[in-house]
């Protein structure tokens, strides 16, 4: 395997002293000021989005909840209603043929006029 050196000269010459590019960065005081604020702005926005997806999720659910909730009460509200629908059923069942035949369809409906029966005993 070969090894390759990272050097500042121009020429590479077998045999010739090269100088390697020197590892250590200096970094100024703008610069550190610049890498401080973009490191702070970075976990601030990485703060805010775990903020913000968290408090979506709550919201989901809570929305789930209460679509829970509602879908509770239509479901006993059905049943109710099933099990008023099966006794009717069950009613008119145990008439049997005697709804068509022994009942007769009502007419026209007269109500007879409310007296007062303190004033009928006078």
């Amino acid at each position: 395997m070969k090894q390759i050196q990272l050097t500042n000269e121009k020429h590479d010459q077998v045999g010739v002293r090269k100088h390697a590019l020197n590892r250590v960065m200096h970094i100024g005081p703008v610069s550190l000021r610049i890498l401080t604020i973009a490191s702070l702005s970075s976990l601030l926005l990485l703060y805010l989005a775990q903020t913000t997806q968290g408090a979506t999720k709550s919201y989901e659910v809570q929305s789930l909840q209460a679509q829970q909730e509602e879908l509770s009460q239509d479901v006993g509200r059905l049943e109710l209603e099933a099990q008023r629908l099966q006794s009717l059923g069950a009613v008119q069942e145990g008439l049997g043929d005697r709804v068509n035949t022994e009942f007769e369809p009502a007419g026209q409906v007269e109500a007879a006029p409310v007296t007062d029966t303190a004033q009928a005993g006078n």
